[in-house]
């Protein structure tokens, strides 16, 4: 295997204070975990993870940031699928999985919280959510005229947003319940979905 270049090695590092920055939110929150405790975690002096980002932030900006490049690649890949309708409906049982993983939704639930106090922090959660609806209503629009169906501007950007909330919602349902029944979840949202992609 070749060695890795200068800029693999930079983003290799990058991940990897990014991984223990999300570990230390997770356990501490956003204000109780410490720069220097994230250096520990990540196994790098302070002054090498300032030189990476310049404040927690920028972490959380970097983490949604990550999130949201998972999102928008899984989008894309459904976009390009011949019946988008059934890869969206294919693609429940993933989201599922990835709203309701306890971890990543205490953490995503932590930075939406925090955004809540920070306008700064708020206005980069909620491009991000822009960004992500408007990928959401392509697929739903795809989706509808593929089978010659379509809707109003306002309707397709009200049924993103009520995809965004239940799968939001199910973020807060992993932590308020997480023995739920994911296999029936993922059915009843499948019927959801589908009735969300008729006119």
């Amino acid at each position: 295997m070749a060695p890795l270049t200068d800029t693999e090695r930079a983003e290799q590092r990058r991940q990897q204070v990014l991984d223990a920055a999300a570990q230390c939110f997770r356990a501490h929150g956003f204000h109780g975990a410490s720069m220097a405790e994230i250096a520990r975690t990540a196994g790098m002096s302070p002054g090498h993870i300032y030189n990476l980002f310049e404040n927690k932030e920028e972490l959380i900006a970097a983490i949604v940031a990550r999130d949201q490049a998972l999102w928008l690649a899984r989008a894309e890949a459904m976009l390009r699928e011949p019946d988008v309708a059934r890869a969206m409906l294919d693609g429940v049982c993933n989201g599922v999985s990835d709203c309701t993983a306890l971890p990543d939704a205490a953490l995503r639930l932590e930075v939406a919280a925090e955004a809540g106090r920070n306008p700064k922090l708020a206005a980069m959660v909620q491009a991000a959510d822009a960004a992500s609806r408007e990928r959401c209503e392509a697929l739903l629009r795809a989706a509808l005229n593929q089978r010659g169906l379509s809707i109003d501007a306002a309707t397709l950007r009200a049924r993103a947003s009520v995809l965004a909330a239940l799968f939001d919602g199910l973020m807060v349902r992993s932590v308020r319940d997480p023995a739920m029944d994911k296999p029936k979840l993922v059915t009843q949202i499948r019927r959801l979905v589908q009735a969300l992609i008729e006119a």
